[in-house]
Formats: C-alpha cells, sequence, structure tokens
C-alpha cells in the first residue's frame, strides 16, 4: 500500500514525466523501509536541490556563509518556518544585541560570541547545542556545555536574555571545514576568534593559516 501511494505522488509530482506508477511500485517493493526511503529523498530536494538526484557523480559544495537564518533569540520556540528540520546537521552561531537582532545574521557582526558545529542528527543537532547552552548557563549542568561554560566565565549567566542564534544547515560532510572557514574569516577580520570559542579553536585556526601560507 505505501509503494502505491509514494508512487502516485511522485507521479504527480513528477507531472507525468519518467516511470508510470506500476513501474515504481515495482521498485519500491524491494525498498525495505520506504518510509526512510521517501524521507531521505524529500531532504535531498529541500537541502541539496533536484541537481543531486542524478546517477552522475555530483560533488558538494561548500554552503555560503550569507545563508544562514535569521536572528532567533535563545528562547524562541523552534518552527518549521525558520528553515531547517530539527534534527538537520550545521554550523550556528550565538550573538549577543543589547535591544535586538539584526535583520540579517553575519559571521562578522560585532555581537557574535561564538561559532560552532554540530554533525549530529540526534539530540545533539543544532537545536540541541541551544538546549545544553542554556541549561549549562542558567543550571549549571554537572556535565557542562563547553560554550556555556565560557559564556558564564566570559561575560555572565545575567546576560543570557540578550542571546540570540542562528543557523546554517548543511550536508553534513560539510560541517567541520565550514566551521573552519567561518572561524578563519572571523580572525582575519577581528585578529582573535569569537569570545566564547575555546583556547584549541584559535590553534587550529591559526595552524591551517600558517599551513595555507
Amino acid at each position: 500500500m505505501k509503494s502505491k501511494i509514494l508512487a502516485e505522488n511522485i507521479v504527480k509530482g513528477s507531472g507525468g514525466h519518467g516511470l508510470k506508477q506500476d513501474q515504481l511500485v515495482k521498485i519500491f517493493d524491494k525498498i525495505d523501509n520506504l518510509e526512510d526511503f521517501a524521507y531521505t529523498m524529500k531532504k535531498v530536494l529541500e537541502h541539496g536541490g533536484k541537481e543531486y538526484l542524478t546517477t552522475q557523480s555530483y560533488k558538494l559544495g561548500m554552503p555560503k556563509f550569507d545563508k544562514f537564518t535569521t536572528w532567533h533569540h535563545i528562547d524562541e520556540k523552534y518552527d518549521a518556518s525558520w528553515g531547517f528540520d530539527k534534527k538537520d546537521a550545521g554550523c550556528y552561531m550565538y550573538g549577543m544585541f543589547k535591544d535586538s537582532a539584526p535583520e540579517v545574521a553575519d559571521i562578522l557582526q560585532p555581537g557574535v560570541i561564538y561559532i560552532g558545529e554540530s554533525r549530529a542528527t540526534t539530540r545533539n543537532c543544532m537545536l540541541g547545542r541551544r538546549t545544553d547552552f542554556k541549561g549549562t548557563v542558567r543550571n549549571d549542568r554537572l556535565s557542562p556545555y563547553g560554550c556555556g561554560t565560557a559564556f558564564k566565565e566570559k561575560i555572565g549567566k545575567e546576560y543570557i536574555d540578550n542571546v540570540y542564534q542562528a543557523y546554517l544547515p548543511m550536508h553534513n560532510s560539510l560541517v567541520k571545514e565550514a566551521e573552519m572557514q567561518m572561524l578563519i574569516n572571523y580572525y582575519r577580520y577581528y585578529g582573535r576568534i569569537p569570545a566564547c570559542n575555546p583556547v584549541s579553536d584559535l590553534r587550529r585556526v591559526e595552524l591551517r593559516i600558517k599551513n595555507e601560507n
């Protein structure tokens, strides 16, 4: 039944081009977990686009760093309109703004205090990191989140209501390099890394720049 429904939907979505419904049903009947397959194809279209649906090798491209979501207050409830799924991997940043955040999120804005990444697609995804941050700052968690600890020590937990977060979802395999490139851009602009990033990030950035010269 699921094979038939998915086949019907694809035929409708394709405008009748390509394989016919009965041909698709035969293919889908051989797939063990059809719901996971459908979900995967949906995410391909949402994040990569139709260019990825090809039998030719397709090289992943680094996302543009001006494609962050808008700033969202640290306590703002997640909504699908933010443009990504709750479990998506990607890069994110925290910014601290006294009154309200700028309309556009940019890694070089003076208020940026942390640039990070999450390759996880479970609880520790980008939104999960926000939960960890708030828990560390407000509730003094026994297993503290590094960025939250740095925020308390360098800025002060009383300022957490001025914190916003912006997100840049991307393919899992690109996340770590994207974070590095953003940190390098920030370092080259300010001569330092964001206030709440650890010293280990500074060392990684300086080593990368040294090796590139």
